[in-house]
């Protein structure tokens, strides 16, 4: 991220969040006068704007949404952010938007570490794509190689709802890819979120 850069998502992405809150409002879950006691300014305004998704919205005011969501919606359960985050893949698939994602879900099946390492990394450019304040890394792990590691480096603004449904979002790729692995993540420091996948056995490294 450029120095005085705010961080900041995609519209994309905070389509969703925007969305799901006005339903809400508009369903009676919770009311316009709730929602101004919650959230700051930025992100009250956001409801009632009409989202750019090619343009880039105050992280803050996204995650702000999302945890609106997560309480009312979703009573807090990890689960349904990982629910949401696969319906934000779906979204991003069926948009076209991202070369990227047709390129992974044609993508053949891994022979090599280096192939899951370049797919990986390929995933991984959308990342960029959409929050343009993280620092990320792409790294096999363990003795035998047998873990697939992508760190999120300058992450403190990255909500836990935001990572739980980070987890959707890549574990629905690996769907469209055939694949039975699942992504789980953990937030190491404040400001670092891991996510892990183990490798399949006949990528891994003899002992």
């Amino acid at each position: 991220m450029k120095p005085g850069t705010q961080p900041s998502a995609k519209g994309t992405l905070v389509l969703g969040a925007v969305v799901a809150v006005r339903r809400l409002r508009d369903k009676g879950r919770i009311s316009a006068e709730q929602l101004e006691a919650r959230l700051a300014a930025p992100a009250v305004a956001l409801l009632d704007q009409k989202i750019n998704i090619a343009g880039w919205y105050p992280i803050q005011a996204f995650t702000d949404l999302m945890d609106v969501n997560w309480e009312v919606a979703g009573r807090r359960d990890p689960e349904f952010m990982r629910r949401e985050g696969a319906r934000s893949a779906d979204r991003l698939f069926e948009s076209k938007i991202y070369q990227q994602l047709d390129f992974a879900q044609q993508a053949a099946r891994v022979q090599t570490r280096e192939q899951m390492l370049r797919q990986s990394r390929l995933i991984t450019s959308i990342t960029h794509s959409l929050y343009n304040f993280l620092e990320i890394e792409v790294r096999m792990a363990g003795p035998r190689q047998d873990e697939l590691q992508i760190t999120y480096a300058n992450a403190a603004a990255f909500s836990e709802a935001l990572r739980y449904s980070t987890e959707g979002f890549m574990n629905e790729i690996n769907k469209r890819q055939k694949s039975s692995r699942v992504w789980i993540s953990e937030r190491a420091a404040q400001d670092r979120i891991l996510f892990r996948m183990p490798v399949p056995s006949h990528l891994t490294e003899p002992a």
